[in-house]
Parts: structure tokens; sequence; C-alpha cells
């Protein structure tokens, strides 16, 4: 099943653009600290996330898209497809599965397309199960459209996360912006806290810290065009 929604909006994202700088500014004002603060919590989160739903649990499932490069996955998102694999003898009959993801940069190919074909080339017994969405580019617009979903089909808003354990606390607080109640799952086993996973941390903290600092103006100023973006 393919989900139909309206296209994102190309040209240049003046707000994002301003909210960033309030972040940048409100990070180097603070020597840091909401950053390191939100980095601590990324990092808590990755360390202790759980590799599965609760039994008889049968929420849908979202496993987030990742940029492409060439039409190729990279092993991030390799590893998100692979927890799919591992839970789908403990999938629910009725437990739909959202490919989230569209075409980004010089690809030809969406990343939720590239995610299914790798998912029933080893499991055709799910592509009844399998929801598309192939217009979002980034991770919020990922959840909002998973939101016009659940909400079309008058579905609870409660969804079982699925990605890089660098990558939950952003899908966590940014659920939670639009009133999705989400189950982290965890795409690796375990955390390794090496260079590169820490940077990534690091990374995620900022685009955190930037959501908040979004939704923060925006609610003071009540600029309910900003507000749109967001939530």
């Amino acid at each position: 099943m393919r989900l139909t929604s309206s296209a994102t909006q190309e040209g240049i994202d003046w707000d994002g653009l301003l909210m960033l700088s309030l972040s940048i500014l409100s990070a180097l004002l603070t020597f840091g600290f909401f950053w390191f603060w939100r980095a601590f919590q990324c990092y808590r989160i990755a360390q202790s996330a759980e590799t599965s739903l609760p039994d008889k649990t049968s929420i849908p499932l979202i496993v987030f898209g990742k940029q492409l490069h060439e039409n190729r996955m990279d092993e991030d998102f390799k590893t998100r497809l692979n927890r799919v694999s591992t839970l789908q003898n403990t999938i629910h009959p009725d437990q739909k599965i959202f490919l989230l993801g569209g075409i980004t940069n010089q690809n030809t190919v969406s990343e939720a397309q590239a995610g299914a074909d790798a998912l029933l080339a080893e499991h055709p017994e799910l592509s009844d199960k399998l929801v598309l969405e192939e217009s979002s580019r980034n991770t919020l617009e990922n959840l909002k459209q998973a939101r016009i979903y659940l909400n079309e089909h008058n579905l609870p808003l409660q969804a079982g996360l699925i990605t890089n354990r660098y990558h939950l606390n952003r899908c966590q607080v940014m659920a939670k912006g639009l009133g999705l109640d989400g189950t982290l799952i965890a795409a690796e086993d375990d955390f390794v806290a090496d260079f590169q996973n820490l940077y990534k941390i690091f990374m995620e903290a900022f685009f955190i810290h930037w959501y908040h600092t979004g939704s923060f103006i925006s609610r003071w100023l009540n600029n309910k065009r900003m507000l749109s973006k967001i939530h």
C-alpha cells in the first residue's frame, strides 16, 4: 500500500534557517550546556532501548528511512530493516509496517521503496503489511505523514519506532511533539560507544536542540505558520 499525501514544499525554508541561527546562538550563549545535556539524553536512550515490542502488541511499526547513495542503502538503513526481519515472526496478523522516506538528492528511488524491495526480497509474506510513504524528506516529515495515515484510518496515535540507537531520542522527542505515543525499538542489539557513534549522538543532540528552539520560539510568537511546520 502506498500512502498518498501532498507534496513537500520546495525552496528555501527561511523559518528553518532562522530557527537554526537561534539554536546556534543559544548554544553559544549557554556555553553548550543544552547541547551537552541533550547529548547525554541521546546517549542514555541509545544505551537502554529495547529491541522488541511488548508481547501481544499490535500497534503499527514505523521504520524510518535514511538517505540513499546512488539508490543504495547504507549500513544504518539496512540495520533498521534487519530489525524488522527479526521481529517478523512476532508481528500480529493485522499489524502494519510503515516504510517512510521520499526521493532525496540525485537518487531516483525513494527511501521507502528501497526498503520495501529489500524486505520483500527476503520476506514476501510481508507484502500486505507494508505501507509506503514517499514524500517526506526528514524525520519530522516522516512522523507527520505517519500521523496523517493513523488519523485517516481512525487508528490510535501509537506506533513502534524502529531506527538506529543514536537516532531514537530525536524520534521520541518529535513523536511526542506531534501527539504520537511512540515505543522505541532499537535497530542494533547494543550501542557501541565508538567515535563514529558518539559523533552521531552529538549531531542528533543538536538537531533536537534545533527542534526545541523552533518549538519554543513559535509558541512564544504564536506564529501559526511556524507552528504548522513543527506540529
